[in-house]
């Protein structure tokens, strides 16, 4: 995947594709993990939510991008 894509003409860069699959991974991730109770054992959800979206968006962008 190069660092920009091309979509009907219009170039798009390759941070939205990862963006919006890092999402759908975070809501299904997260469902599981509400399905296990792992909620209840962390101290902040809203936090831990935001840093588990965090990592799966930054981990694919710097493999990408260097």
């Amino acid at each position: 995947m190069g660092l920009v894509t091309t979509i009907f003409g219009v170039q798009i860069p390759s941070l939205v594709f990862i963006f919006i699959i890092a999402g759908v991974l975070q809501l299904l991730i997260n469902r599981i993990l509400q399905d296990l109770r792992v909620y209840h054992y962390v101290w902040h959800p809203g936090l831990f939510r935001t840093a588990l979206f965090i990592c799966l968006f930054s981990i694919p962008s710097l493999i990408i991008y260097n």
